[in-house]
């Protein structure tokens, strides 16, 4: 096939190297492997994107600077710049992804894959490609633009990152596939864990239940390391909550490390804790410990109970007393901070080879690929058959 990957988001770049973007590494492992299984892959991304596939760029200035509109008179200069910082990246958006679809016209690309964007919604309807749209969030409100935007194109063809987040969007858009995240599971090798110390690893926000993280690692007396995206450390949530926690040898926060690091930083962990407070659609850090042998102790949220074997790969804690899918049905009994404190007492039981055996049946590179490759068949057959 002839196939076209669009991420026109300036957060590819180098500039923003540092930045969690957890969809970077996922979208650049889907073209290689399309590209490594025979199919022809334009891949619409910053300049400075490395990929086998043949890349077509966004306009670099527009990643290394943001632009200052006459329009912004009047403003105060913090509130000056992060509008330069909005609309400039918006401008990059809107011009790589018209350069797309020209591009994929004049090429003939049979299918467009739409990886983190909207505005592929608007110029496909004036260059006509078949385009399919991975959605990465939870369902937004109905107060919120997205959803607007979603009950605008519902009919267009959407494909779920798990069956959780299908239900979410159950009546809203339709699903024309599931397909699961893969992890690159020669970077993320296996380890034993000789670390000692509990791992955390995501922004530093309220929804990533850090807070919860550090409160169970403080019960137990056992070390927790934190990876997060720096930028937090800036909003009041990092220094009102997280900062005062922070104590060398029981709390530190590693968020300097680089991304190579990252592996190791997950291999050496005893466990993973993802105590999430709200519906996460994947939560790819899950996969990415368990390829390096790490459990996974989580809430029971999102697609967390899709991604971890209770008692084999993990624990699976019910957050409180609220009545979600397998409420009680888990091996830890115990809710909250107290359920994850008691899944720490039980990592003994958990066999990190079995970790590791569990992502190589389910969610590698190769697996996402292949789902992909049916969805683009199918929408494809689809179009012919119409």
């Amino acid at each position: 096939m002839k196939i076209g990957l669009l991420l026109p988001s300036v957060y590819m770049g180098n500039r923003y190297k540092h930045k969690i973007f957890a969809v970077r590494d996922l979208f650049l492992s889907l073209a290689d492997g399309l590209v490594d299984k025979g199919h022809d892959v334009y891949v619409y991304a910053s300049p400075d994107t490395k990929t086998k596939a043949h890349l077509v760029a966004g306009e670099e200035k527009l990643i290394q600077h943001d632009y200052i509109s006459p329009k912004f008179r009047g403003l105060d200069s913090i509130t000056k710049s992060k509008n330069a910082q909005l609309v400039t990246k918006m401008e990059y958006e809107i011009d790589l992804c018209t350069k797309a679809y020209l591009h994929a016209k004049e090429n003939k690309i049979e299918i467009m894959h739409a990886y983190h964007d909207f505005m592929a919604h608007y110029v496909s309807k004036l260059i006509p490609i078949k385009t399919i749209y991975t959605i990465h969030d939870p369902r937004p409100l109905k107060e919120h633009l997205e959803y607007w935007r979603f009950e605008h194109f519902r009919n267009d063809n959407y494909v779920f990152i798990s069956k959780s987040q299908v239900r979410d969007y159950k009546e809203l858009i339709r699903s024309t596939g599931v397909v699961y995240h893969g992890v690159d599971t020669e970077k993320f090798k296996f380890g034993d864990g000789n670390g000692g110390y509990l791992a955390f690893l995501g922004r530093y926000i309220k929804e990533k239940g850090v807070v919860e993280a550090i409160a169970a690692a403080k019960k137990t007396n056992v070390p927790l390391k934190m990876i997060g995206d720096t930028a937090y450390r800036l909003l009041p949530y990092y220094q009102n909550k997280i900062q005062p926690e922070l104590e060398k040898g029981r709390v530190e926060d590693e968020s300097f490390l680089d991304k190579e690091d990252r592996y190791l930083f997950l291999k050496k962990a005893k466990a993973l804790l993802f105590p999430i407070r709200w519906s996460e659609p994947f939560g790819m850090v899950l996969v990415e410990a368990m390829s390096c042998g790490t459990p996974v102790i989580a809430y029971n949220r999102g697609s967390v109970q899709e991604l971890i074997k209770d008692g084999v790969t993990g624990f699976i804690v019910d957050p409180d007393n609220e009545d979600r899918p397998g409420k009680g049905s888990w091996i830890i009994r115990k809710q909250g901070v107290e359920g994850l404190v008691e899944a720490i007492g039980k990592l003994d039981q958990i066999k990190r080879e079995d970790c590791r055996k569990h992502v190589e049946e389910n969610f590698t590179i190769e697996k996402m690929v292949s789902g992909y490759e049916d969805v683009y068949k199918k929408v494809l057959d689809n179009s012919k058959i119409s």
